[in-house]
């Protein structure tokens, strides 16, 4: 919750809306939460009285939706996601300028970051696994911030063959930002379970203070383990 938390904790009623499988037990006071779920903004939908439903309401929930399903193609995206989508549609929304200039549009800097990251790439276990990390001083030189690195970890995750993408940055302390995908084998909820993390089944993180050599080791020594 970053920032956020110390309000949370503070409030006289917290209500908590998630579809993350590690926060299946719920944290608020009251709790709707629904795992198959393909994105918190599905179920704000769910939860909305219709009547209210305009433009501006549909233009919020649809982008929520469409990031949190990678454009309708991550495994949550269900039936009733699609039906959700097509009235939110009704609304008039602008539906290909959405995606485009908040899914797909990169910045000259995002595409940099991008382009270092999978020229440092390495592939693992017989190429089912590739991890990509930046250096704190390539960042600095190309004034690379951490938002430059949307979509990243999807463009390691495509790499034919692969199973598990992961993805690795500095902090501003000596905290590393730990980011996995799998596509069809791995729970890497349950890996960054460890670290004290999670997320979702096919996407999770965490943060870790310790070198990149440390924990990309403890990464490949657990992911030996698994099916891939």
């Amino acid at each position: 919750m970053g920032p956020g938390e110390k309000l949370f904790k503070k409030a006289d009623l917290t209500i908590n809306i998630d579809h993350h499988l590690s926060n299946a037990d719920g944290r608020g006071d009251i709790n709707y939460i629904d795992v198959n779920a393909s994105s918190a903004a599905e179920l704000v939908y769910r939860l909305i009285d219709i009547s209210y439903l305009d433009k501006t309401i549909a233009t919020w929930i649809y982008l929520g939706i469409v990031h949190d399903t990678g454009v309708f193609k991550f495994p949550a995206t269900s039936p009733e996601t699609m039906r959700i989508a097509a009235r939110l549609m009704e609304e008039k929304i602008n539906c290909q300028y959405l995606v485009d200039t908040t899914f797909y549009e990169k910045t000259y800097a995002q595409n940099l970051a991008c382009a270092r990251i999978v020229l440092n790439s390495k592939v693992y276990l017989g190429g089912k696994v590739i991890v990509g990390s930046i250096s704190r001083k390539e960042m600095t030189e190309h004034n690379i911030v951490k938002n430059d690195f949307e979509g990243v970890i999807n463009q390691l995750r495509i790499t034919t063959g692969t199973e598990v993408a992961i993805f690795m940055y500095p902090m501003n302390d000596s905290t590393i930002k730990v980011s996995l995908r799998s596509k069809e084998k791995v729970d890497v909820s349950k890996i960054c379970g460890l670290f004290g993390g999670g997320g979702h089944i096919r996407a999770a993180g965490f943060y870790y203070k310790g070198s990149e050599e440390e924990i990309t080791n403890s990464l490949l020594d657990l992911l030996s383990m698994e099916d891939l």
